[in-house]
């Protein structure tokens, strides 16, 4: 996965989280999702905390190099901290969490590989914690049965590392229908582009 090339963005390129202190620039939409990469660059806040759980992508490569600051990574169990110019690539599969491990904004140059649906799931659960939705502190809805119902659209997106991938599709598959029910939506085609 080439992440060293940054092309010409739009302003709707650009998302935030502020309850998450996360901002996404997507740099390279693949050409076909199923089979190309979606390139991004990240920031996440100078606080140490920011960052997503310990999650797993079931189906991508992740890949991501440290621009500036420095990037705390859990990966399998292993924990280091990278610099500038440092990069990780996490297989398809595997556990891992990653955070701001210093004092100023961290600056990734990201992708996974490939993009599948990552662009329209992130859109989605950016436009949320946006929106002032209460969302954890890694800027996913707090709410379970909003959650359900956009993770049954999503999972193959990603699945926390807590719980066993059946457990959680178990889950989600049980408390989706509930969610519709009382008006929660997978689709938000006000967080998506034209």
């Amino acid at each position: 996965m080439d992440i060293d090339g940054i092309r010409p963005y739009r302003d709707d390129d650009v998302l935030t989280s502020p309850p998450a202190g996360k901002t996404i620039r997507f740099d390279g939409r693949p050409d076909d999702p199923e089979t190309d990469a979606l390139q991004f660059d990240m920031w996440l806040a100078a606080d140490g905390s920011r960052g997503p759980m310990s999650h797993v992508h079931p189906r991508q490569d992740e890949v991501l190099r440290v621009v500036d600051g420095r990037l705390g990574i859990a990966h399998e169990g292993d924990r280091r901290v990278l610099g500038p110019d440092e990069a990780v690539t996490i297989p398809a599969g595997d556990r891992h969490r990653f955070w701001n491990a210093g004092d100023d904004r961290l600056h990734l140059r990201g992708a996974v590989d490939p993009g599948l649906r990552t662009e329209a799931f992130m859109r989605i659960t950016y436009g949320i914690a946006r929106d002032g939705a209460a969302v954890t502190p890694s800027g996913m809805p707090l709410n379970l049965l909003r959650l359900a119902v956009v993770l049954d659209e999503y999972d193959d997106m990603l699945l926390l590392a807590a719980l066993p991938g059946w457990l959680q599709l178990l889950g989600v598959r049980a408390l989706a229908p509930l969610g519709r029910a009382l008006g929660y939506e997978n689709s938000y085609p006000e967080y998506l582009p034209p």
